[in-house]
């Protein structure tokens, strides 16, 4: 499922760590739904029950200029893409942002947001073995050191990026694991930039990324999203264009 929901704002001003109320969003919609009964499917305190947690976002905003604590828009709306590869996933979330339809949900202490509008959106299907992809959210591949309680991210800059890449691929998709060998990826037109998490500045790729392989896992990672903290808001794709490329 890819739906899109549009949102007016009260205000012209968002926080800067936008990620935070999105996440706070979501938690909400599933709160209201059917008693919170799925809630600890997704959110359970215990991070290795949320085993439901397949799913991604991107958030969309007009003409944003930054500021060290806030963005400012010219326009009082925004728009989340929400997308999950899972068809239960999909009727639990599409009937939790339904019954928000209306209800104003409070984002600072300047602004609030209230979801107007829900369209459900085409999810393409690729058959061919080369497709291009742009990012809608960030990438973001991490290693987490547990000695020193450090993470390290790994962008486009770093050699081994590639690598990381495909074992992150290897590792979300293992149905398709034995195609990830022989993926080709270019991720030429990527580049790196850092932004706020939580209060953390973390780094993080962003731009078009091709890939050469079997067109099954090549569908499967448009439709499930690439990299990791996907739930937070990273790794969803847009299919730019697929072709047939003979090896």
């Amino acid at each position: 499922m890819r739906v899109l929901l549009k949102f007016n704002m009260k205000t012209n001003f968002l926080p800067l760590d936008y990620h935070k109320f999105v996440v706070s969003y979501i938690k909400k919609a599933l709160t209201d739904y059917e008693g919170g009964k799925f809630f600890g499917e997704f959110y359970s305190k215990n991070i290795s029950n949320n085993y439901k947690k397949d799913f991604s976002w991107s958030m969309k905003i007009p003409n944003p200029a930054f500021f060290k604590n806030r963005i400012e828009v010219n326009e009082k709306y925004l728009e989340i893409t929400f997308v999950t590869p899972s068809k239960t996933n999909s009727a639990i979330f599409l009937n939790a942002f339904l019954l928000q339809k209306g209800k104003v949900f409070a984002i600072s202490k300047e602004n609030e947001i209230a979801l107007v509008d829900i369209t459900m959106l085409k999810e393409p299907t690729i058959t061919q073995n080369m497709a291009q992809f742009k990012l809608y959210s960030p990438l973001v591949l991490r290693e987490h050191y547990r000695d020193t309680n450090r993470d390290r991210y790994f962008t486009v800059e770093d050699e081994d990026f590639v690598s990381r890449l495909k074992e992150n691929i290897r590792t979300s998709y293992p149905k398709y694991a034995s195609y990830v060998d022989e993926l080709k990826i270019d991720v030429s037109k990527l580049h790196k930039e850092i932004i706020p998490l939580y209060g953390v500045n973390i780094e993080v790729s962003i731009g078009d990324i091709i890939m050469l392989g079997e067109p099954k896992l090549l569908d499967t990672i448009l439709k499930g999203s690439l990299g990791l903290r996907k739930a937070s808001g990273f790794g969803v794709l847009k299919l730019v264009d697929s072709w047939r490329f003979d090896v």
